[in-house]
């Protein structure tokens, strides 16, 4: 009898080991450890345009500007203008907006770039110039008014950011658009004025390429004015969106891609 029960303590004793054992080999998440992964392949990039050789591809880049803030309902601003406008008149143009409220050029900067800066944004992946180009566009617009002055990085900085981004647009042969600088009410007279002279050095850089409707909108310290504003200092009401609308409309890069006489 005492035989007997020592052989069932020492049978207990053994499946309770085995069970530890078992247990132990558990991640956090619950899977076998012990068991080998089967192999994957890595993830496939899908192309976000399968080939769509019907259609031409505009992709909008940039800051809450180009992501409608200010217009009171999104055909109010000058993005959702611009598609309303394509599709009334027929053209095979799709476009596409990318816009992020409080981006940087750094946010838009190419995959696989790293800052020499310490302390400066990483690229947003989904939502930057490769992105943009994964759908083989026509056109990309780049929409980026005043946040880079507002982070006060260094002018020199902000060019050389703005010359990775279009230089990688060039190389892949496509054509673009910049958008100037947009007034905004900054408390100091200096920062304002940076906003001009950010917008001065990229006319002369890109003067074919620059869509320059700043004075347009501003005040004669480069506030903006109060027929275009949305109340905060920063954004545009549907006004202010019209002009920018209106301006792209006429610019003769556009006008060239998408068949306007």
């Amino acid at each position: 009898m005492y035989c007997n029960r020592l052989k069932l303590l020492a049978l207990f004793f053994i499946v309770a080991i085995s069970t530890s054992c078992k247990k132990d080999s558990l991640t956090d998440d619950g899977f076998d450890s012990s068991v080998k992964p089967i192999n994957i392949p890595a993830s496939i990039e899908i192309d976000p345009v399968k080939q769509d050789t019907a259609n031409k591809y505009i992709v909008v880049i940039g800051s809450s500007t180009a992501a409608g803030y200010g217009a009171s309902v999104r055909d109010s601003c000058w993005v959702g203008r611009l598609k309303n406008k394509l599709i009334t008149d027929g053209k095979r143009i799709k476009v596409v907006n990318l816009g992020i409220g409080g981006y940087t050029t750094y946010k838009l900067m190419p995959t696989g770039y790293v800052s020499e800066i310490e302390k400066r944004p990483e690229v947003d992946t989904n939502k930057n110039v490769t992105a943009a180009l994964k759908y083989h566009p026509a056109l990309v617009i780049i929409n980026l008014p005043s946040n880079d002055i507002a982070s006060n990085f260094r002018d020199e900085e902000i060019l050389n950011n703005y010359r990775v981004i279009i230089r990688t647009i060039a190389s892949s042969r496509v054509d673009y658009i910049v958008t100037g600088s947009q007034p905004r009410n900054f408390p100091a007279l200096e920062q304002r004025k940076r906003l001009k002279i950010i917008h001065d050095k990229m006319i002369k850089e890109y003067p074919t390429h620059l869509d320059d409707y700043l004075n347009k909108i501003s005040t004669p310290t480069y506030g903006i004015q109060k027929y275009y504003s949305a109340g905060d200092g920063i954004h545009l009401n549907n006004n202010g969106h019209r002009v920018i609308y209106q301006s792209i409309l006429n610019f003769p890069v556009f006008k060239s891609i998408a068949d306007y006489k």
